[in-house]
């Protein structure tokens, strides 16, 4: 079939409603990732949570008394940093780019041999001006949150859309990505 039968074909009837609701959809999606990237100053200005390092299980443990053990860091310190109950698998953070990070923002960051961009808080600005970051809901901090250079941040979380990156969560699961 040459292509400008194809392309009557998928301009017809209900396959053609279809296609073109697809085609409205992608368009419309890029068009606003590109408005956000803008708007927001990063590359990457939602991110869908496809981990559960971020949730708030059993702060106690995981949150507050690693944060008091490792940095000495009180309850009333830790409660007023940004996203303080962290968040779920599912949601969607919003991502505003900055030239300035602090200890308390949950920023997202590359990590080249990890597939997705991370979500975690940065714990401690080291003396080279890295960041030491964790997940709330992690025991203990894996090797590469130890040394993050501002380039490999995208930007800080500013505020949390609830469920909806459900349908990331979904298609990685079933597409294996």
């Amino acid at each position: 079939m040459d292509a400008r039968k194809l392309w009557k074909k998928l301009n017809e009837g209900w396959i053609g409603i279809l296609f073109s609701i697809f085609l409205g959809i992608v368009f419309a999606t890029f068009f606003y990732y590109v408005v956000l990237a803008t708007a927001f100053q990063t590359t990457l200005p939602v991110v869908a949570v496809v981990s559960s390092s971020m949730e708030h299980r059993n702060p106690e443990l995981t949150h507050y008394s690693w944060l008091n053990k490792a940095f000495n860091y009180d309850r009333k310190t830790i409660d007023s940093w940004p996203v303080p109950n962290g968040f779920l698998i599912g949601d969607m953070p919003v991502v505003q780019g900055t030239s300035e990070y602090s200890v308390g923002d949950v920023v997202v960051y590359r990590v080249q041999e990890q597939p997705a961009p991370i979500i975690h808080r940065i714990i401690k600005i080291n003396g080279d001006g890295t960041y030491q970051t964790k997940g709330d809901n992690n025991l203990s901090q894996l090797s590469y949150e130890l040394s993050v250079k501002k380039e490999q941040v995208y930007g800080k979380v500013i505020f949390i859309i609830p469920k909806l990156g459900y349908v990331k969560v979904l298609a990685a699961q079933i597409f294996g990505i």
